[in-house]
């Protein structure tokens, strides 16, 4: 929620999914040069895929004025990757073939398989050797703001109450609860063994609970949610008509301190246990000190990336070509 109030940086270390193909392989024809940045071409199919995720990611189709000023942006960020990345070459700045791995393995992390991954990318235009390249661009990227821009960073404890007291009504929420969960998938177009296999998984993870072994333990053990397990399956806290329904009316039945039995929803069997609950009211500052800590830091972080892509950019030959006037939004 607090997330809304501030545009994220450009060029997180995870953004190759928005950002990809900045510069092309081979060069594209005339006509398909969106900008030069000192001889590096940026096409535009670089430019139409941004504005394609980037549409796409809105909660309703953007318009046609809309689109232009994504296309706008779109392009600005490019060039502001292009001169960041041609800048961490002049410094030498390398990357292992180990990081790219690891890079590459987090966001495949965030796949349910290896089919909906190579669909991601096939949807992308991108092969597994264009995600290696511009993770490996991307990561230089990082480690050249990490090393600049970034560096020293310090969100002050005034600077927090602050933005707290000013955005008080960010903090209200409804009735909540917080509940951890273990989940294991079932495999897309799952046959009945498999299905039976998951569950039967399932079920022998509730008996160890119900045993008394640690439910935080287990999930970080055998949970098949990339993005709680290692939290101990902890999802925090969320209010009615945030989550799957099936998820969220087996969870909202319980107590503090509950288990659930084994709970089937689309993405495969669930275990969930109800850690806390809030009336609704306000978030006390503690409770949200850390989100406010890195809406703040991102604000900077982005404050500092574009002093130095302004510096950068004196320095640069950038030249604009006249983008296509889109004369529709994308097609989904």
């Amino acid at each position: 929620m607090m997330r809304s109030l501030l545009r994220h940086p450009v060029l997180p270390c995870l953004m190759l999914f928005v950002l990809p193909l900045v510069a092309s392989a081979a060069d594209p024809s005339a006509d398909e040069v969106a900008a030069r940045v000192d001889g590096s071409i940026i096409s535009r199919e670089s430019v139409r895929a941004v504005v394609k995720a980037l549409a796409n990611a809105q909660e309703t189709p953007p318009d046609a004025k809309r689109v232009e000023q994504i296309t706008r942006d779109a392009l600005d960020s490019l060039i502001a990757f292009e001169l960041l990345y041609q800048e961490s070459q002049r410094r030498g700045l390398s990357v292992s073939d180990a990081d790219i791995d690891a890079s590459v393995k987090h966001v495949r992390a965030r796949f349910p398989n290896d089919e909906a991954y190579a669909a991601a990318l096939k949807q992308r235009g991108m092969t597994p050797e264009d995600m290696r390249r511009d993770t490996r661009k991307t990561l230089a990227v990082n480690r050249l703001l990490e090393q600049t821009a970034w560096k020293d960073l310090q969100i002050k404890p005034e600077q927090i109450q602050q933005f707290y007291d000013q955005n008080r009504e960010q903090f209200k929420h409804q009735a909540e609860i917080r509940a951890s969960h273990i989940l294991i998938r079932i495999p897309s177009r799952a046959s009945a063994e498999q299905k039976a296999k998951a569950k039967k998984e399932a079920e022998g993870l509730l008996a160890q609970l119900k045993g008394g072994a640690d439910f935080a333990a287990l999930a970080r053990e055998h949970s098949q949610d990339p993005a709680t397990a290692a939290k101990g399956g902890d999802l925090g806290f969320f209010a009615r008509d945030t989550m799957e329904a099936t998820f969220e009316k087996a969870a909202f039945a319980l107590k503090p301190g509950q288990l659930s039995g084994v709970v089937e929803t689309p993405y495969g069997f669930d275990l969930i246990k109800v850690t806390g609950q809030r009336e609704a009211g306000y978030s006390s500052l503690d409770d949200v000190k850390g989100e406010i800590t890195a809406v703040l830091r991102d604000e900077e972080k982005r404050r500092r990336q574009d002093l130095l892509v302004a510096e950068l950019r004196k320095k640069a030959k950038v030249e604009i070509l006249p983008l296509l006037k889109p004369t529709e939004p994308p097609k989904r």
